[in-house]
C-alpha cells in the first residue's frame, strides 16, 4: 500500500513537506510546492494521502476535482478525525502509541500522518459521488464519400451499439443500476453514454472486462461532490473468518465474530494481493479456509501472508453438503449477503466450516473461563489467540496485560490533563488580578504609587511562577518520555518474540504435516522406510534396528568392502541407495552383483523425507530395482561377450601361428 503524509510549510506560496511510505517503509521524504506535488500524486497514484486537515491540501471545488480526476481510486484521509472528534496531530498521535511530532517540524507531522493513516486512525473524506458516467463512442467521425464510405460509417455505428450491448451485460451480471442514453445511427449507434450508479472503483474493474474494439473509444468519468464529507474509518472487526474458493473466477467470504457475513463477492480479476488488502482493511483475520484438500497454493499464500491459521477439510466438500451448511447458517445469522454464483458459494460454505469448527469454540471456551465483566472485543481477542493454539489461560493473560497497558497510558493522559487544567485555572486566578488592579487605577489616583509597588510584586510572581511552571513541564515531559520509551521497548521485544514463536510454530506445524502424510503412506502399505548411515561400517550396521521391510541408504560408500556387503545381505534390505556407486571399491561392487543386492544411484530414485523419517514409495522402489538388475543383466551380458570374443581371437592367433611354423 502506497501511502503519502501531507504538511504545510507555508501558506503563501503553497509549500508542502512530503513523506510516502510503502508497505512500512518510508521512501521518500522531501519538501514541494503545491504544482509539483500536484504532479507527483498524479504519477505514482497513492492508495491513501493524508493530511492533519484536508482543506489544506484542497480548498475549492476545482482543486478537488483536478485531485480526484487524476486519480479516482485514492483515499483522502484527515487523521485528526471529523467535525465531531477533531483532535491535534499530537494528541492523536499520543493516543496511537507513536512519537509525538514537534509542531515546529512539519516532515515530523507529515511522518505522522502517514503513519496514522497506516494504522487505521481519521476520518475518510469522501468526494465522489456514487455515479459514474461512461461514454462509448467512435474513434472518429465518418467522412462524406460514396459506397466505400457509407458502409464504413455502418460498421463503426454497429461496434458502438456491440460495445454497449456488451457494457450491458456487464452491469446487470454484477447487479449494478444504470441508466442509458444513445444517439442512433445507420446500422447502430453513434454514441452511448452511461450513468451507473456504483462509485467510481466498483464501475472501473467491470468496464475494463468488455470486449476492446480498435474503431471504438470507452470513457469512465468519476461524479466529484460539490462538497467534501467526513466519515469515520470503521474500526477492525476481531476474530475475521476468511473463506476462500480460487481458480479462473477467485471468490471471498468473510464473516464477523457473530457468523454474521460482513463480505462475499466473485471476479476474475480478484487477486491475491486484492484479498490481502480487503481482509486487511476490515479487520484482524484468524482463520482462512477453503472447501478442498489438499490446499491450494494460493489459499495457502494467503493465510501465510495475513498471519492466520490455515483450516481444511479432511476430504473434498460435496455439493450438497456446501449448499445445506450455508443455507443454514444464513436461516440463523442476523444479516448478510446471500451467495450470487457457486464461487461465492464454495468460499462461504468453507468459511461456515472453519467457523462452526475452529472459531466459535474458541470463543466459547474463552467465554466459559473469562472473568465475569470482561468486555466482548476482550473476549474476541482472547479467542484469536486461542485460534492460534495458546491455552485458554495463557490467551487471557495476555489480554489482561494489554488492558493493564492500556489503563496506564490513560493515567499517563489523565496527569496531562489535570496539570493543564491547574495551568489554566492560575491563569484565570491572573486575569483576575489584573481586573482588581485596573479597577484599583480608576478608583484611587492617590494610590498610584502603591499600584506600582503591586505591579513590580505582580510581575516578580509571575516570573517566579514563570520559572515553576517551566520546571513543572520540564519534569512532566522527562517523565512521559521515560514512560514512554520504556512502553515501546516491552511492545517491541513482546511482538519479536512472538513473531519468533509464530515461525517456529508453523515451521513444525509443516514438519508436522509432512511427517504424518509419510506416515500414512507407510501404514498403507504404499511406502518402504529408508533407514540411513554414514558409512557401512560394522559398528554402523550391527547397531542397526530394522523393520521386516527397508531400503538402507549409505551416505559415503567409498570405504565398502566386500566383508561390509556380506552384513548387509544379513539386514536382508530391499535395497541399497548411495550417492554414486562409482565410489564403491570394485571389490564391494562386485559382491554386490554375486548376491545380486539392487544398488541404486541416489538421483535415480525418489526419496520422500520429514525431519528424520524418510521413505521411498513401492511403486517407485519396484521400478528403480527391476532397471538395476536389469543393467548388471546387460553388463554381464557384454562382459560374457567379449570373454567368448577374446576366446575366438585367441583361437584364430594360435592356428595362424601353427600354420606358418
Amino acid at each position: 500500500m502506497l501511502i503519502v503524509g501531507l504538511d504545510v510549510v507555508k501558506k503563501d506560496p503553497p509549500e508542502y513537506a512530503v513523506v510516502v511510505r510503502e508497505d512500512g517503509e518510508t521512501i521518500v521524504e522531501k519538501r514541494l510546492t503545491k504544482p509539483e506535488l500536484l504532479e507527483l500524486l498524479a504519477s505514482i497514484k497513492p492508495d491513501i494521502i493524508a493530511v492533519d486537515n484536508i482543506y489544506e491540501l484542497v480548498s475549492t471545488t476545482d482543486e478537488i476535482k483536478t485531485l480526484i480526476k487524476t486519480n479516482p481510486e485514492v483515499r483522502i484521509i484527515q487523521v485528526t478525525g471529523g467535525p465531531d472528534d477533531s483532535r491535534s496531530l499530537q494528541k492523536a498521535a499520543r493516543e496511537a502509541g507513536i512519537d509525538v511530532p514537534d509542531p515546529r517540524d512539519p516532515e515530523a507531522e507529515a511522518l505522522a500522518c502517514a503513519l496514522l493513516a497506516e494504522m487505521g486512525e481519521g476520518t475518510e473524506a469522501f468526494a465522489l459521488e456514487d455515479e459514474t458516467i461512461v461514454k462509448i463512442g467512435r474513434i472518429r467521425k465518418p467522412g462524406s464519400g460514396g459506397f466505400s464510405q457509407s458502409r464504413y460509417a455502418r460498421n463503426l455505428h454497429i461496434s458502438v451499439k456491440r460495445a454497449t450491448e456488451d457494457l450491458i451485460k456487464a452491469l446487470e451480471s454484477e447487479g449494478m443500476d444504470y441508466d442509458v442514453k444513445v444517439r442512433r445511427a445507420e446500422g447502430g449507434y453513434a454514441s452511448a453514454e452511461f450513468t451507473v450508479y456504483e462509485r467510481y472503483d466498483k464501475v472501473k474493474p467491470v468496464v475494463s472486462r468488455i470486449k476492446r474494439r480498435p474503431d471504438v473509444k470507452v470513457k469512465i468519468e468519476p461524479v466529484v461532490r460539490d462538497r467534501i464529507t467526513l466519515s469515520p474509518r470503521s474500526h477492525r472487526a476481531e476474530l475475521l473468518t476468511i473463506g476462500v474458493d480460487p481458480g479462473t473466477t477467485t471468490a471471498l467470504a468473510v464473516l464477523d465474530a457473530d457468523g454474521n457475513v460482513i463480505e462475499l463477492k466473485s471476479s476474475k480479476d480478484l487477486t491475491t494481493s486484492d484479498i490481502i488488502e480487503r481482509v486487511e482493511s476490515l479487520g484482524r483475520p484468524a482463520v482462512v479456509a477453503t472447501d478442498v484438500t489438499p490446499v491450494p497454493k494460493a489459499v495457502e499464500r494467503i493465510a501465510k501472508s495475513l498471519g492466520a491459521r490455515l483450516y481444511t477439510p479432511k476430504r473434498d466438500m460435496t455439493v450438497d453438503e456446501k449448499r445445506e451448511l450455508v443455507k443454514g447458517h444464513l436461516s440463523r445469522v442476523k444479516r448478510g449477503p446471500t451467495p450470487s454464483d457457486t464461487h461465492q458459494r464454495d468460499a462461504l460454505a468453507a468459511a461456515i466450516k472453519a467457523y462452526h469448527t475452529v472459531v466459535k469454540p474458541a470463543v466459547a471456551k474463552v467465554e466459559r473461563k473469562a472473568p465475569e465483566g470482561l468486555k466482548r472485543r476482550h473476549v474476541l481477542r482472547a479467542a484469536s489467540y486461542v485460534v492460534k493454539g495458546l491455552p485458554v489461560t495463557d490467551a487471557l493473560r495476555i489480554v489482561e496485560e494489554e488492558r493493564a497497558t492500556e489503563r496506564k497510558r490513560k493515567e499517563s493522559e489523565k496527569e496531562v490533563e489535570e496539570y493543564k487544567r491547574r495551568l489554566t485555572s492560575t491563569e484565570k486566578k491572573l486575569a483576575r488580578y489584573e481586573e482588581k488592579l485596573e479597577e484599583y487605577r480608576k478608583e484611587i489616583e492617590h494610590l498610584e504609587r502603591t499600584v506600582e509597588r503591586l505591579k513590580a510584586e505582580r510581575d516578580e510572581l509571575r516570573e517566579k511562577l514563570d520559572e515553576v511552571m517551566a520546571e513543572i513541564d520540564e519534569l512532566v515531559e522527562r517523565k512521559i518520555e521515560k514512560i514512554l520509551r520504556a512502553k515501546d521497548a516491552e511492545i517491541k521485544r513482546l511482538r519479536a518474540e512472538l513473531n519468533k514463536e509464530k515461525t517456529r510454530r508453523m515451521e513444525l506445524e509443516r514438519e508436522l504435516r509432512e511427517v504424518e502424510r509419510l506416515d500414512k503412506i507407510v501404514k498403507s502399505g504404499k511406502g518402504i522406510p529408508v533407514i540411513t548411515v554414514r558409512k557401512a561400517s560394522h559398528d554402523e550396521l550391527s547397531e542397526l534396528k530394522t523393520p521386516d521391510r527397508f531400503v538402507l541408504a549409505v551416505e559415503d560408500p567409498s570405504g565398502m568392502s566386500p566383508s561390509n556387503v556380506e552384513e548387509i545381505e544379513r539386514l536382508n534390505p530391499e535395497a541399497v541407495v548411495v550417492p554414486n556407486p562409482d565410489h564403491i571399491p570394485e571389490e564391494a561392487l562386485e559382491e554386490f552383483r554375486d548376491r545380486r543386492i539392487p544398488l541404486l544411484r541416489e538421483d535415480h530414485v525418489k526419496i520422500l523425507r520429514a525431519g528424520h523419517l524418510a521413505l521411498i514409495r513401492e511403486k517407485d522402489l519396484e521400478k528403480a530395482v527391476k532397471e538395476a538388475l536389469n543393467r548388471w543383466e546387460r553388463e554381464e551380458r557384454e562382459k560374457e561377450k567379449e570373454r567368448i570374443l577374446e576366446c575366438i581371437q585367441e583361437y584364430q592367433r594360435s592356428r595362424e601361428r601353427k600354420l606358418f611354423r
